[in-house]
This record gives structure tokens, C-alpha cells and sequence, in this order.
């Protein structure tokens, strides 16, 4: 039987660690990963919140379990602002080995042209990356995402495979396959395409109808978690299984926030939100005779 870990995303609670602390704590969780904190990206923070924040965290018996960072989310023709990315790259490196973490997450270039065009622009600016990532011993988890170029998990799978580091990996999200424009399945596609690449996963919820997607609680989706837990289960996997909840009870996340999720304004709602999600997700793991380690 595998055992899973089970995370959070901080700010999908509330932009205080305390708040996120709290939850994870009252809902037996194993660790945090973090992404925004006092409204602010967490590069942004000061030497002094982040030795603040480790401590919190520390002495709460919790994990950071990886950074949510924005890396290469930004123009891929825009040689000052991949640049700059890259020396985002260096920094989240950095405080990765400080929070005792070794996943950070990123993306592949905001779309605007077609993905197979861009492709080797985006293997090579992905192969740039190893030198750092190997002297902080830290993965690169790519994610897929719908507004940039490696929209669902083949496309990933694709780039991790022929960029071929170890430092390199997949960051499974099937709830971010709902929105893919390819309408690639979050399972059994998605997984498929990426099933030995993948070094972490998010887990969130939606639901497609006519063009449209909605996020919604954790197994009320038509992400298929039932089938794709039993699968994770059967192939041991035995990595971080990390709650992004991505939607609000009373309001609706805008398209600007779901792309760059940060801030007091993302996070208004959320730990209510993430609770539901939580608990139907527990629930969802205790049906199935899944265990968290």
C-alpha cells in the first residue's frame, strides 16, 4: 500500500503561515508548500520574515514540501526577462536549500505561437537551468498550465524527456488538465504521458462543460481521483500529494488570478474553500483504503 504525503498550498489558506500552520495541523497534514506570503511572492520577503517562517514551520512538526514559484512564466522572446528568470531561478534555488526543500516548481514560456515552433527554445532555456539546479540539489518541477506553451502532460513529458537530467522532473496537476486546450484527460492521458517522470503532484478539482471550466471541490470534479488514487496506489508512488484548492465557495477566481496566483486578494476565501477540499479529499483517500505516511 503506498503512503502518501499529504501538503497544502499556503496561500489557498490565507497569506499568514500561522492560519496554514493551523489547518494543517488540525488536518493531520505532513507538510506546506509555499507560494505567497504577507501578499507578497516569496522571493520578495526579507531575510528575516523567511529564518521566521522556517522556524514556524519547524517547531509546528511540518515539511516544506516545495515552492511554488513563478519561474518562466514570462516572455520566451524577451531575452531580459528570461534572463531575469533565470536569475529567479538561482534565488528559489537558494531558498529551497534553506527551507529544506528540494522541489521547485515552474512553468515552460507564456504561449504565443504554436508549442512544437517554440519547443527547442524552451528545451534549451530548461537544459540552462542544470548547472543551478544541480549545485543547490534541488528538482525543477515542470507544470503544466494553460497559458503557456506545455498546456497537459504529453507536452511536459516531451520536454522532460528530451532535456534528460535527473534535476529535471514532472509536476503532475490532472485538476490543470481541465483547462488544457488540447482537452487532453487528466487520467489516464495525462498520467500516462508522465507516469516515470513525475517528482511531485498538485491536486485540485474542475468541472468542463461546453468550453467552460469551474473549479470545484476535490472529488466533485471530473478529474477521476477514485481511479487515479487507486493507480497512484498500484504503482507506488510514494511522493507528496499537495492540495491546491483553486477555488472560492462565494466568489470566483479571476483568469489574472488563476495565472498568477498571489496576494491577499487570491487568497480571500480560501481557507473555507480548502477545507471542503481537505475534508472530501480525506474522505476520498479513507474510501479507498489509502493511507498518508
Amino acid at each position: 500500500m503506498a503512503g502518501f504525503r499529504l501538503g497544502v498550498i499556503t496561500d489557498e489558506i490565507s497569506q499568514n503561515v500561522e492560519d496554514a500552520i493551523r489547518i494543517a495541523k488540525q488536518y493531520g497534514l505532513d507538510g506546506l508548500e509555499l507560494r505567497s506570503v504577507d501578499g507578497k511572492q516569496l522571493h520578495r520577503l526579507s531575510e528575516q520574515r523567511l529564518e521566521d517562517i522556517a522556524a514556524m514551520i519547524h517547531d509546528a512538526g511540518l515539511s516544506v514540501c516545495g515552492l511554488s514559484t513563478p519561474v518562466f512564466k514570462c516572455n520566451l522572446k524577451n531575452k531580459e526577462e528570461v534572463a531575469a528568470h533565470h536569475r529567479l531561478l538561482r534565488r528559489y534555488a537558494q531558498l529551497a536549500r534553506r527551507l529544506d526543500t528540494r522541489i521547485i516548481r515552474g512553468f515552460s514560456f507564456w504561449a504565443d505561437r504554436d508549442f512544437s515552433a517554440a519547443y527547442p527554445d524552451i528545451v534549451r532555456e530548461l537544459q540552462r537551468t542544470v548547472s543551478v539546479l544541480e549545485e543547490y540539489g534541488v528538482q525543477f518541477a515542470l507544470e503544466a498550465d494553460p497559458s503557456v506553451f506545455a498546456t497537459n502532460g504529453s507536452k511536459v513529458a516531451a520536454l522532460v524527456q528530451e532535456v534528460s537530467s535527473p534535476w529535471i522532473r514532472a509536476l503532475y496537476d490532472p485538476g490543470n488538465n481541465m483547462w488544457d486546450p488540447d482537452g487532453e484527460l487528466p487520467y489516464p492521458d495525462a498520467y500516462d504521458a508522465l507516469r516515470g517522470d513525475i517528482c511531485h503532484i498538485h491536486v485540485k478539482d474542475a468541472v468542463r462543460e461546453q468550453g467552460k471550466t469551474e473549479a470545484v471541490a476535490i472529488g466533485m470534479g471530473q478529474v477521476g481521483y477514485e481511479r487515479l488514487l487507486a493507480r497512484l496506489a498500484e504503482d507506488g508512488y510514494d511522493g507528496w500529494l499537495v492540495v491546491e484548492t483553486h477555488y472560492r465557495l462565494t466568489s470566483t477566481l479571476s483568469e489574472e488570478q488563476l495565472k498568477r496566483p498571489a496576494g491577499y486578494g487570491f487568497s480571500a476565501g480560501g481557507e473555507e474553500a480548502t477545507v471542503e477540499c481537505l475534508e472530501s479529499f480525506l474522505n476520498l483517500l479513507g474510501q479507498h483504503g489509502q493511507k498518508i505516511s
